[in-house]
């Protein structure tokens, strides 16, 4: 029975330990985000907000992690994505999930469905049937992010990439681009913030149809990824996730 309780109690010593390094290798990430509305942006008082960032800060909490919203940085999606994989111990959301990325990276989500579009001007009447269509368009993207380089595989030639996609729409508005393409709920969002009209614009074409992650640095540990997946999908199960989603959405 002494013997018992004496494995128990290692037992028990052994899961305090593990949980507290564990813990531990989440605070030593560095957690890298864009304005990307509504997933993820700066609020009112600069602080990273969004739905991503908002599910992080639940799943970080729940691992009994001491980061807050507050330790997420709001960087140039290029800078980002240069740091996460170049630098370990980096996250970077949301970022799109591609055969052509999954190597690179270590997968935590899906956070959300997501279409990248291509996005023009209703009154301009501009017909894609296939992405030999988009060849002779000029384009407006975020530079480094997955719309510039599914543009390059279109076989686009006269891409623009620059660090936010907001001047993109200012670009397309002023017939400087025929064309942008983005998150197209992203881009819905920012032509409301921007007290434009969505109606004004359609979507013309669709690059591709994927979803939204986190993506860590490929070195990161595989158990504190399974870890952070799990607690993903239980918040989604217990219905956390769809709250915080409907905050946003709805």
């Amino acid at each position: 029975m002494k013997y018992i309780k004496k494995l128990g109690l290692s037992f028990l010593l052994v899961c305090i330990v593990a949980g507290s390094v564990f813990a531990v290798g989440v605070d030593d990430i560095r957690f890298m985000t864009e304005e990307f509305p509504p997933y993820n942006m700066k609020d009112e008082d600069g602080v990273a907000s969004g739905i991503a960032v908002d599910v992080l800060a639940e799943m970080l909490k729940r691992v009994g992690s001491s980061k807050t919203a507050k330790d997420v940085e709001v960087l140039p999606w290029a800078r980002g994505y240069n740091e996460v994989q170049s630098t370990p111990n980096t996250c970077l959301f949301s970022m799109t999930y591609t055969e052509e990325r999954k190597p690179m990276f270590n997968w935590v989500g899906p956070i959300s469905a997501s279409r990248i579009a291509v996005i023009a001007l209703k009154s301009k009447g501009i017909k894609v049937a296939s992405d030999a269509d988009l060849v002779g368009l000029s384009a407006g993207v975020v530079k480094d992010d997955v719309a510039d380089s599914l543009a390059q595989k279109a076989g686009m030639t006269k891409i623009e990439g620059i660090a936010n996609n907001l001047l993109n729409i200012k670009k397309l508005n002023s017939d400087r681009i025929d064309v942008l393409i983005y998150e197209e709920s992203v881009a819905n969002w920012q032509l409301k913030d921007m007290n434009l009209n969505p109606g004004d614009y359609e979507t013309v074409y669709v690059l591709s149809e994927s979803h939204l992650y986190y993506a860590f640095h490929k070195d990161t540990d595989q158990a504190l990824i399974d870890q952070l997946q799990k607690v993903l999908d239980d918040m989604k199960t217990d219905g956390t996730y769809q709250a915080i989603v409907d905050k946003y959405l709805k």
